[in-house]
């Protein structure tokens, strides 16, 4: 029997990942006017952690080092980077309060369409559960 929660996963995925470019991208308009600050944003890091994101895999050298099973600080949905591609200005900020505005409004729409798809899907599970009786 296949896990029936499997179609969450990705989507859980998801909202994590606009939850934290949601923090990286506020904190940059909390910045607006300190010199010299340069924005961050967040790039998506596919499943598979570190191997993936940068074609690795890591040796060990004892079975005991590096467990798996989510021992550390939790799964990683992102990578920070500097996003100086605004412009600078006087003070040396690179921060434009549009752009960062309409980031964080492209997220927000993208995070409430995975928030509407996860509505359906667990809707679509209660259904099923409740013997299709709605």
């Amino acid at each position: 029997m296949s896990d029936i929660f499997s179609a969450l996963a990705p989507l859980h995925s998801a909202l994590d990942y606009h939850l934290e470019r949601h923090s990286v991208l506020s904190s940059n308009v909390a910045h607006v006017d300190t010199p010299g600050f340069k924005p961050s944003d967040l790039a998506r890091v596919d499943e598979g952690g570190f191997e993936a994101a940068l074609g690795l895999a890591l040796a060990k050298t004892s079975p005991g080092h590096l467990p798996g099973g989510g021992q550390g600080a939790g799964p990683v949905h992102g990578r920070v980077f500097e996003d100086a591609s605004a412009g600078v200005g006087n003070d040396g900020n690179y921060v434009s309060l549009d752009r960062e505005a309409a980031k964080v409004a492209a997220n927000q729409l993208r995070y409430d369409t995975v928030t509407a798809i996860v509505s359906a899907e667990l809707r679509q599970l209660h259904f099923a559960a409740s013997d299709a009786k709605g």
